[in-house]
This record gives structure tokens, C-alpha cells and sequence, in this order.
């Protein structure tokens, strides 16, 4: 898929049904489909218990679009959140059936990383190949060529932040269904006190 093609709008769900959403469609160069290895993303999957959301080395894949693009239609009430880090990423998911829905930075900074479990077709269809991958020392094995992506994960950054800035330059950060007058629309579970009692 080109640059300068337009992505339609798709459907967004978790397994139950109780949580339908969308993605408003975009220009293809607004979206950022990439896959992370990062220890953090695996903790979150393995806390719901949807450990079938990674791939066999332990990537995530992921599409990161604006919140601005991102609208929840059905079950607001259902919407939980948690942090793994004091101060870390907001991860959201499903209360009903633990899907995982996605991750923001902040309500500051405008980006939203969907998980390819709460998109209703395969992102490969609706977007095209992933980007690259970041975090690939984390990975569980030797990652194949193929599964990386084009670009490295240097590139992958600078292509975030470039995105971060334009769609804080737009203010794409709002309207957003995760967060409301800059508080998360649920509270945050606090897993990393967990985590320290385990240690």
C-alpha cells in the first residue's frame, strides 16, 4: 500500500462482542504497523491471560494510529486500564473477556498502539506489511529476517517521534475515548507494586 493511499475505516471488537469500535479511515502515512518484543508488552498478555496475541518469538503486532481516529461504540463501562511501570505506559483492556485493546503513552502525547487482537480483520489485509520491529533483543529466539520489517528500529523511532509531532501539531490527541480533562477514563491497576513483592 502506497503513502499516499487512503486506509477505509475498520471495525474493532474483543471476543465477547461487548466492546465494539472503529478506526475512522486516514491517510495510509498517518498509521504505523509495527511489531514489539519488549519484555513489558509480554508481562501485559500474560497478566490477561492472552498469551495467543503474540507470535511464536513473543512479538505484539501492533497499529498505532491517533487517538483522534479511535472511537469506542459499545461498552465504555468495560474499559480497564493498567501500568506496569510507576508512571509507564496506560494499557488498556476489556473487563469482560480480558482482550487486549491497547496502549497510550499519555493523554499529552498523541498516539494510541492498537493490538492486532481487538482489530476484527487481519491488520495485513487492512494496512498492509508491519513497518519493523523495535525491542528485537527481547524477542524469544533468533528473529527471522522476514518477520523484522523493512526498517530498523532506529528508523522505527524517528518515524514515531516524526508522527508524535505532526499529530500533536494537528491535535489529534483529542477527542480520546482512554482519557478525560487529562485523567484516565478508568483508574489504572498498579502492577508494578506486584511485580516488586515478586522480586
Amino acid at each position: 500500500m502506497r503513502a499516499g493511499m487512503m486506509v477505509e475505516g475498520f471495525k474493532l471488537g474483543c471476543q465477547c462482542g461487548q466492546v465494539t469500535g472503529r478506526i475512522a479511515a486516514h491517510p495510509h502515512w498517518q498509521g504505523n504497523r509495527l511489531t514489539c518484543y519488549c519484555q513489558d508488552c509480554r508481562a501485559y498478555l500474560h497478566h490477561l491471560a492472552q498469551t495467543d496475541s503474540l507470535n511464536d518469538f513473543g512479538g505484539t503486532d501492533i497499529y498505532q494510529v491517533p487517538p483522534a481516529h479511535v472511537s469506542i461504540l459499545t461498552g465504555h463501562d468495560q474499559l480497564a486500564c493498567l501500568q506496569l511501570t510507576r508512571g509507564g505506559v496506560y494499557r488498556w483492556y476489556t473487563q469482560c473477556c480480558h482482550t487486549p485493546i491497547g496502549n497510550c503513552f499519555s493523554p499529552f502525547w498523541p498516539m494510541v498502539g492498537i493490538i492486532h487482537s481487538f482489530v476484527r480483520e487481519p491488520l495485513e489485509t487492512l494496512v498492509g506489511p508491519t513497518s519493523g520491529s523495535v525491542y528485537c533483543r527481547g524477542a524469544l529466539g533468533r528473529l527471522p529476517d522476514e518477520l523484522k520489517g523493512a526498517r530498523s528500529q532506529k528508523v522505527m523511532v524517528l518515524r514515531l517521534i516524526t508522527k508524535l509531532l505532526a499529530w500533536k501539531l494537528c491535535g489529534k490527541n483529542s477527542p480520546s475515548v482512554f482519557f478525560v480533562n487529562g485523567a484516565p477514563l478508568a483508574p489504572p491497576q498498579q502492577l508494578y507494586s506486584c511485580f516488586a513483592d515478586k522480586g
